[in-house]
């Protein structure tokens, strides 16, 4: 398990995306094999994934959950397992319900809200729990399951 937590501010982004996307080369094989080294391109595109998503994740945190409220803390954990990474995203920003969100079109390039939709493409599962007492923080839960090792 790594633990992150940064005040919920852009100016925080470029740390937490750094370590995801080192978490996320901890996973590889130490000694690439044959097989293993042609697929390298798959594992970088699995990198890619999820640091978008938690990109995308960290933004809606910065921007909106704390947006005129005191800046709060993004609380980051990665739970690194031999088949999947799980990332919770925890903060006590204002929530948001994600099924009111609205898919958007894409063929109109829209300059937002793209975020939850980015989340979900890239990931495998993406779940939202809004914290339901002023003590008790938003979790966004993302889990990437590995390409699969042959």
């Amino acid at each position: 398990m790594i633990r992150l937590s940064v005040p919920g501010t852009l100016r925080y982004r470029d740390i937490v995306l750094r370590v995801v996307a080192s978490a996320c080369r901890l996973l590889r094989p130490q000694r690439a094999t044959k097989q293993e080294t042609s697929r390298e391109g798959e594992a970088a595109d699995f990198d890619d994934l999820v640091v978008s998503a938690v990109g995308e994740a960290f933004n809606n945190v910065a921007i909106h959950a704390y947006r005129g409220r005191s800046v709060g803390a993004v609380e980051l954990e990665l739970d690194l397992r031999e088949d999947a990474v799980t990332i919770r995203l925890a903060d006590t920003g204002t929530s948001y319900d994600p099924t009111s969100t609205i898919p958007p079109v894409l063929d109109e390039l829209p300059d937002s809200g793209m975020g939850l939709y980015i989340m979900r493409t890239c990931m495998d599962q993406v779940t939202y729990q809004p914290g339901r007492r002023p003590d008790e923080p938003n979790v966004l839960t993302m889990t990437k399951r590995y390409p699969a090792r042959a």
